[in-house]
């Protein structure tokens, strides 16, 4: 049964210490964060949202997509924003959502417009900073050694960063090309 796939039950061991609350919501049947079947399960939970909104933004001009929970709409300047918003919070109330004002965002063609992490204007992108960041952390791996940079005891640190650098490079090969160099000079043992 697909209910008996998706969910886990947390051994009591892994509970000791965890307040009351927290464990025996974790002590029941739960979906587990981060499982590999959460997008799907995601795409199924709001695929009425998603027919219903993507034609909302075809009627008005603009494009819709949707990464788990973070609802985006994309068009020129002339879409009338408020009416937009008002009728995504109906829909998403609809189909038994709540969008969170405070989480709502507008964003114009002069503006930084991001979304799930990346900057989005002219095409995807990992902000500037991280990158910079990541090319001090190197540089100072470098030149100081790991062990300094390792400020959050991160068990595989050689694996973390690297991990960085494959996130950067999904949308940069430039910048890819350039972390990969310098952490090529970097002393992992």
């Amino acid at each position: 049964n697909l209910a008996a796939l998706c969910t886990t039950v947390t051994p009591a061991g892994e509970l000791i210490g965890m307040d009351r609350p927290t464990a025996a919501r974790l002590r029941a049947t739960h979906l587990p964060q981060g499982a590999p079947t959460s997008p799907a399960l995601a795409n199924l939970a709001a695929r009425q949202l998603d027919i219903r909104a993507s034609g909302l933004a075809r009627s008005v001009g603009a494009r819709y997509s949707r990464y788990a929970d973070d609802l985006a709409f994309s068009g020129g300047a002339d879409i009338d924003v408020d009416r937009l918003l008002w009728l995504t919070s109906q829909i998403a109330h609809d189909e038994g959502f709540t969008i969170h004002p405070d989480k709502t965002r507008v964003r114009r063609a002069h503006q930084r417009q991001q979304l799930t992490g990346l900057v989005v204007n002219s095409w995807p992108a990992v902000p500037r900073e991280e990158y910079d960041n990541l090319r001090a952390l190197l540089h100072n791996c470098i030149t100081a050694g790991v062990a300094e940079q390792n400020r959050n005891d991160h068990n595989d640190f050689r694996a973390h960063v690297y991990g960085r650098i494959a996130r950067i490079g999904e949308t940069n090969e430039t910048r890819r090309a350039k972390l990969l160099s310098m952490a090529s000079q970097v002393n992992w043992d």
